[in-house]
C-alpha cells in the first residue's frame, strides 16, 4: 500500500489552515502514513506519485495555486489521480479543482475565472454565506457552518468557502450539504476521475477547536459550537480519509 500523503505547501497556502490540517491528519493516521509537504517546483519535477496515497491542496488563495501549477503541475496531478491516485481540495483547494470560480462577485476581491485542474466541471461559488464578509488574513468572515454528515447535523469551521454548482446533475456525488442556507447547496462532493477519486470541500472539516485563538473576537463566538461537535467532526474526517484509502490508527 502507498504510505505517503502529499500536502501542497507553497505561495498562497494559508499557514493556519496548513497547521490545522497537519495536526488533524497526525491525530487520525496510522504512523505508517507519512506526511510530505511539496512546493510547486517539487510537484512538477519530483517523482512523488509512486508512493502517494493522497494529494491535498489546503485553504489559502487559489490564484497563486493557478499561477504556480497551471500547465505542467495540473497535468501531472490529473494524471496521478487518473492512475489510481486521490485528491483532496479544501476551501481554496476546492475552488482550484473546479472548472470555474465565482468568488466575491461584485466586490474588490472578485475572482471570476476558469481553472485548469478541472476535476469538477461545474462552478465553485462563494463565499457560500454571502459576499462582502470575507477578509484575507482575518477571521472576520468566519462562522460555524451547519452541514449534514450521515444524516446528522454537524458544525464545522467555515471562512470563505464555496458551494458546488454542477454542470451535469450526475457528475458528482454529494456527501454533505449546507443546512443553514436558503437551499441545501452541496458542501462536500466526491468525484470519480479515471481510476482515482476526488474529494472537494467548501468547509474546513480539518479545523481543531483547541487550535483556535479564543482571544480573537470572531473565533470566540463560534468556539462553543465547534468544541461540542469535535468528536463527530473527527468521525467525519476519518470517514473521508477511508474513502481515499488512507490507513488510520483504528485500523492497526
Amino acid at each position: 500500500m502507498k504510505n505517503q500523503i502529499v500536502i501542497y505547501a507553497d505561495k498562497g497556502v494559508d499557514g493556519v489552515s496548513l497547521k490545522h490540517l497537519v495536526y488533524s491528519l497526525k491525530q487520525e493516521l496510522n504512523p505508517e502514513m507519512k506526511i510530505k509537504r511539496l512546493d510547486a517546483r517539487s510537484v512538477i519535477e519530483e517523482n512523488w506519485e509512486k508512493d502517494t496515497q493522497l494529494f491535498i491542496i489546503p485553504g489559502g488563495r487559489d490564484v497563486f495555486y493557478q499561477s504556480a501549477l497551471a500547465g505542467k503541475g495540473t497535468d501531472k496531478i490529473r494524471s496521478y489521480v487518473k492512475e489510481k491516485g486521490n485528491y483532496l481540495g479544501i476551501c481554496a483547494g476546492a475552488y482550484f479543482a473546479s472548472a470555474r470560480i465565482e468568488f466575491e462577485k461584485g466586490t474588490n476581491l472578485e475572482v471570476l475565472d476558469e481553472r485548469s485542474l478541472c476535476f469538477f466541471s461545474g462552478i465553485a461559488k462563494g463565499p457560500a454565506y454571502g459576499v462582502g464578509k470575507y477578509t484575507y488574513n482575518s477571521s472576520k468572515g468566519a462562522c460555524s457552518a451547519l452541514i449534514n454528515w450521515l444524516n446528522r447535523p454537524l458544525h464545522v469551521y467555515f471562512n470563505g468557502g464555496c458551494f458546488f454548482s454542477p454542470s451535469r446533475p450526475s457528475e458528482a456525488k454529494v456527501l454533505s450539504c449546507y443546512l443553514d442556507l436558503p437551499q441545501p447547496y452541496p458542501a462536500i462532493v466526491e468525484i470519480e476521475h479515471g481510476e482515482g477519486k476526488v474529494l472537494l470541500s467548501g468547509v474546513h472539516f480539518e479545523y481543531l477547536p483547541d487550535l483556535l485563538d479564543r482571544k480573537d473576537p470572531y473565533l470566540s463566538m463560534i468556539y462553543s459550537d465547534l468544541e461540542k461537535a469535535n468528536s463527530f467532526r473527527r468521525e467525519m474526517l476519518c470517514d473521508l480519509l477511508k474513502r481515499v484509502g488512507c490507513l488510520l490508527k483504528a485500523s492497526i
